[in-house]
């Protein structure tokens, strides 16, 4: 495997050149984490690939991270990132989110996927699948487009190369890009596409053992960690949880304790909506992150469900005790 690789080729950018002193340039190294397994990183620079022994002192650091090291490949300091998903994957330029065009469109899921994305400092373009299939795709693009006056929609056959053309002005040289969407929604199908041989007879090439990193025939680097991919939406912070406290604690007053609030008799949720006492949107959120660790397979809650829950209730409580006081 072809372990030489120049910074530029690895996503370096000004924004990380502008860090650097006088020292570094002169004397030290700079390199790129692409992997970590337990206490080791793999780390990549113009000299070839290196392993880094983590130890107390560092900071927590992820792949994608920028750092400087000395002549010894070992660690001095950590670049500011541009970007960061929170101990997922740092310096990512821009984030593709899938959704198809079919049964499994879910204006919820790409606002808050771009919700993740926006906290992330990175950029997010929306990529539609399943064009070539869907007899309504104008008239979803628009409820995409609704979002956001400058988000840029774009509407594609993931299978088709000639199709994913309109995603080139993003997988420039040295940029780095990464996918987020549900399961189905096309995202190794469009991986597949985009790493096919260009016609300059280029290919993709790995960066590291794992693969996480890989450079594109485009010259554009692809972040593909388990992390990006198991991405929950159910990871949220306090504050979102403190935002559905209320239909959390109006859900235990439905008929049935397994009410999915999706039209059965008795429904607390539901009716509060047709009551005007509820935001139809609001609840539309609040069941996208209940239920979006669950698959075709799969119906009981992930632990980061169980956590939201929990906290949920927490807060529920605490809103009690304050009012009581």
């Amino acid at each position: 495997m072809d372990s030489t690789f120049t910074l530029l080729e690895l996503g370096w950018q000004a924004y990380f050149q502008q860090q650097l002193s006088l020292d570094d340039l002169e004397s030290n190294r700079i390199a790129r984490i692409c992997s970590q397994q337990g206490s080791q990183y793999e780390i990549v620079s113009e000299f070839g690939l290196f392993t880094l022994e983590s130890h107390p002192d560092m900071p927590n650091m992820t792949v994608g991270d920028w750092i400087v090291t000395d002549t010894e490949h070992h660690f001095l300091r950590l670049l500011e990132p541009s970007s960061i998903f929170e101990g997922i994957a740092s310096n990512i330029d821009t984030v593709f989110l899938i959704c198809a065009l079919n049964q499994d469109f879910n204006l919820a899921l790409i606002k808050r996927y771009l919700e993740i994305t926006h906290e992330a400092q990175a950029d997010a373009v929306v990529v539609l699948t399943k064009s070539d299939i869907c007899e309504d795709t104008a008239e979803k693009r628009a409820q995409v487009e609704k979002l956001d006056p400058l988000l840029i929609v774009e509407t594609v056959n993931a299978l088709d190369a000639n199709s994913l053309r309109c995603l080139s002005p993003f997988l420039k040289k040295g940029k780095t890009i990464a996918l987020l969407g549900a399961a189905g929604s096309g995202k190794s199908a469009l991986i597949n596409t985009l790493m096919q041989t260009s016609e300059s007879g280029k290919t993709q090439r790995n960066i590291g053992q794992s693969g996480a990193l890989k450079i594109m025939p485009s010259g554009a680097i692809l972040l593909d960690t388990k992390g990006m991919r198991e991405l929950q939406l159910a990871q949220f912070d306090s504050s979102a949880i403190a935002n559905f406290a209320d239909i959390i604690a109006l859900e235990k007053q439905c008929r049935f304790s397994d009410c999915q609030h999706e039209g059965e008799p008795g429904c607390a949720i539901k009716a509060a909506v047709k009551a005007n006492r509820l935001d139809a949107h609001r609840v539309a959120d609040f069941l996208l992150l209940r239920n979006e660790d669950s698959d075709d397979d799969q119906v009981t809650k992930s632990k980061p469900q169980e956590k939201f829950y929990r906290s949920a209730q927490s807060d529920i409580r605490a809103r009690k005790h304050s009012s009581a006081e």
